[in-house]
């Protein structure tokens, strides 16, 4: 199978604020999850920040599929 460098245009769209608060996401979502296993916090906030990563993680893949739908639309002047 041959890769496609269209496929990847379909989501890098630096361009567009959608394609940096889906990285924001992401990138919290990572940093939550390292937070939870290097600091080992007490039940409640374990809970709470495993939900906010889930959470982000969520979002951050909806907002992917939705670049990935839309596609590369060329930047407006």
């Amino acid at each position: 199978m041959q890769f496609e460098w269209q496929s990847i245009r379909r989501i890098w769209q630096p361009h567009r604020g959608l394609f940096w608060v889906m990285l924001a996401l992401n990138v919290l979502s990572s940093a939550l999850v390292w937070y939870v296993q290097l600091a080992d916090p007490p039940g409640a906030i374990r809970w709470l920040l495993s939900l906010l990563a889930l959470g982000n993680a969520g979002l951050g893949w909806w907002l992917a599929v939705r670049l990935w739908r839309e596609g590369a639309e060329p930047p407006t002047p």
